[in-house]
């Protein structure tokens, strides 16, 4: 991991945003699920970015780590929580705080099922080694928003570790190129807010849907299509590259309105009604990205709450955020 402490410097209000982020991925994720939790799509999440914390743990130590396996043997942590047992022949890695943390939770809300069959295989999966090589669904999404969080790296950086965690659970590279530019998009507006809008357009418009391919999936008038309406109406494949356009689309029209709660609110207008739980975690993600904690500071109090606590704590304490 190539790191300066100089050339990326955190902005005033990084540890808000860093709990923003949290705080939206379990709040979107509820939300998109009528408040059912805690869910699959929102502890998977946790799980990889304490993976990716205990690689930077392992870094301050002056020990050099895999970031991937690290984040890997996270995701069997979070399997055998979600299934109780680890899979066969898998390596079984010490338990961290985080399981502590969840002992006894009852079961789980479902998510993206692509991730627990990718996770109940022996071997680790990789951008080189995929285990299912077809595999591209909206799962990759917010664990990309997570890693987006890590201060002090390059995009070239933020992007591989991205890829690398999409790749644990999906093999289709369309995956992995949209969990890379899904990280960018939350880096972004975690470093510049609104005024980076134009940077989310770059980074997802090769996963947009052409007029062409609109009409060829069942729409005769795509010319039709507004720009107010036409996050409802673009034909929606269940890919990632998909879902990445669909929540940039939808929190840049939420960012129309000024007032955290009114942005919130516009946002699952737009998601419509029984959003994708993934699609919706990442779109609040970013919108909290950009506002903050106040993009939720609405939200219920949520089961998981003292973990996201400790999660940003021991987050900032070693990114230096504090």
């Amino acid at each position: 991991m190539s790191e300066s402490t100089e050339q990326y410097a955190l902005s005033a209000d990084y540890s808000d945003r860093v709990f923003g982020v949290l705080l939206a991925a379990a709040d979107g994720a509820a939300h998109a699920r009528d408040a059912q939790e805690p869910g699959e799509t929102e502890t998977l999440a946790l799980y990889l970015l304490d993976g990716l914390l205990e690689a930077l743990e392992w870094a301050h130590e002056g020990v050099a780590s895999d970031e991937a396996a690290c984040m890997w043997l996270a995701a069997l942590r979070w399997y055998k929580l979600v299934n109780k047992s680890y899979p066969d022949g898998a390596p079984e890695p010490q338990p961290r705080w985080i399981d502590e943390a969840f002992a006894g939770a009852p079961a789980f809300a479902a998510g993206d099922t692509q991730n627990l069959l990718a996770l109940g295989q022996t071997d680790m999966a990789s951008t080189g080694r995929p285990l299912y090589p077809d595999a591209d669904t909206t799962g990759v999404l917010t664990r990309a928003a997570f890693v987006a969080l890590l201060p002090r790296v390059d995009e070239a950086t933020t992007a591989k570790i991205a890829t690398d965690a999409a790749a644990l659970t999906h093999g289709a590279p369309s995956a992995h190129r949209a969990a890379g530019a899904a990280a960018l998009v939350v880096r972004a507006a975690l470093e510049s807010g609104t005024d980076s809008m134009g940077r989310w357009a770059e980074l997802v418009q090769e996963f947009e849907v052409t007029d062409a391919e609109h009409e060829a999936a069942g729409s005769t008038e795509p010319s039709d299509i507004t720009a107010e309406d036409s996050s409802a109406e673009a034909p929606n494949d269940g890919t990632a590259g998909t879902g990445l356009v669909r929540a940039v689309d939808c929190v840049t029209r939420a960012l129309a309105h000024t007032e955290a709660k009114a942005a919130y609110q516009a946002l699952f207008e737009y998601l419509g009604e029984d959003p994708d739980t993934e699609t919706a975690a990442f779109a609040t993600t970013l919108l909290a990205a950009v506002l903050g904690t106040d993009a939720v500071a609405h939200r219920p109090a949520s089961e998981i709450d003292s973990v996201l606590d400790a999660m940003h704590d021991r987050w900032l304490a070693l990114t230096g955020g504090e």
